[in-house]
Parts: C-alpha cells; structure tokens; sequence
C-alpha cells in the first residue's frame, strides 16, 4: 500500500474480528514505531504487545471501562521513560530552555512547584510517544488491519498492570485487529480551511467569511 493510501485508509476502529494479527505484519508495524522521530534524536519510547485475553480485559476496565478495547487481538501499549524532574534541573538546562521558550517562563515555573512530582514529569513527557504511536496506527492500516488511538485511560493502573518500573509510565493505548465493522464516511473541514501560507489572513482564505472563526486555532 502506498503512504497517501494508508493516510487516507486509517480509520479509528471499534470493533475487530476475532482473528490473529500476523507475526510479519506485527514486526513491521513495532519496526515503523522504532523508526518514529523522538526529541533529540534519543527514543524514550517502549512498546508493549498485549495478547493475554484477561491482561487486554483489565486494560478495557482501567480505560474508563471501554469494553470494546478488548476484542482487539493484539493492544500495542505506549510507554515512556519519563526525564528526570524538571524542578531539579540546572537553570541553564536545555530541557528548560526550550521550554521556556515555547510555554513561558510563569507557567514552568508552576509546574515545577507543583507537590506531585510524578504527576508533573507525565505532563511533561506524555506527548512522546505521539508520533510513535502514528506510525503504528500508518503501519497497521498498510497491512489491512484496523486501529484506534487510546488516551482515556487511568495511567497510574494501566502502568501497574502492565509491571513498568518506577521510571516507565504507559500514556497510550493502540488496540489493533482486523476490523469487524465498516465505518462511517469521514467528515473533514476543506482544505481550504485548514491550511494558511506565510500568516495568517482569513480574508484570502477561500471558502472562509472574513470576520467569522478568525480565532479558531487549528
């Protein structure tokens, strides 16, 4: 299958058949995960493959009891190796730096005073396994398999049940399995809406009002 064709294949799934994932298409699917971007070019990312029926069960009842998760065969679980605590960083750190830069100085300056260091550092961390987990769900679709993107989940328990050390926490869940059900059509904003060139000017933008949503953020 071609890249475009797995980008517009991809479907968020809810129901799988009950009908093993290839140990071929597996492979690919946690090697396209491996090969995924990471900050500073060093992955903290892990990869757990979850086939054990009542571990899979126990997943559902701890991702705000969707039942459904489940019925997938395989259930990839996103795990990542949080960094050491901000707050106990050197000023001059570049982790902080870049940070700063992006969210403000005031608003690094809360979190590192915040009394839940654990729940602190997950904030941190919890988008590093995003585009691991992308390349799962492309690398799925490619292979005619089916995915669903999990973040409802208690990551305190999933973590717990899946044994992750102290330093490992499990912020997302991808169940993935033949599909057993067929999606609706997908309903997406024009191009034309989601796309700007150079700034941002809603008067240029074709299909657009000027005046209305000009404050929306994409």
């Amino acid at each position: 299958m071609e890249f475009m064709d797995a980008v517009l294949a991809r479907r968020s799934i809810r129901r799988f058949a009950p009908k093993a994932v290839p140990e071929g298409a597996l492979a690919d699917i946690l090697e396209a995960a491996r090969h995924a971007p990471s900050s500073g070019g060093v992955s903290s990312t892990y990869l757990g493959v979850v086939r054990d029926e009542s571990i899979r069960r126990s997943l559902a009842a701890a991702s705000g009891g969707q039942e459904w998760i489940a019925t997938a065969p395989v259930i990839i679980a996103l795990c990542t190796r949080l960094n050491p605590d901000p707050a106990t960083m050197a000023k001059d750190d570049f982790f902080l730096q870049v940070n700063t830069d992006r969210f403000g100085r005031d608003l690094i300056e809360y979190l590192n005073a915040f009394p839940d260091r654990r729940a602190a550092r997950l904030l941190w961390d919890t988008g590093a396994a995003l585009i691991p987990g992308e390349h799962v769900a492309l690398a799925a679709t490619a292979h005619g398999l089916a995915s669903c993107w999990i973040g409802h989940l208690d990551i305190a328990k999933v973590s717990a049940l899946l044994g992750l050390p102290d330093g490992i926490a499990c912020t997302f869940l991808v169940p993935i399995g033949y599909p057993d059900e067929t999606p609706a059509e997908k309903t997406l904003r024009p191009i034309e809406e989601c796309v700007f060139y150079d700034t941002w000017n809603p008067d240029a933008r074709a299909g657009r009002n000027p005046g209305v949503g000009d404050e929306e953020v994409l």
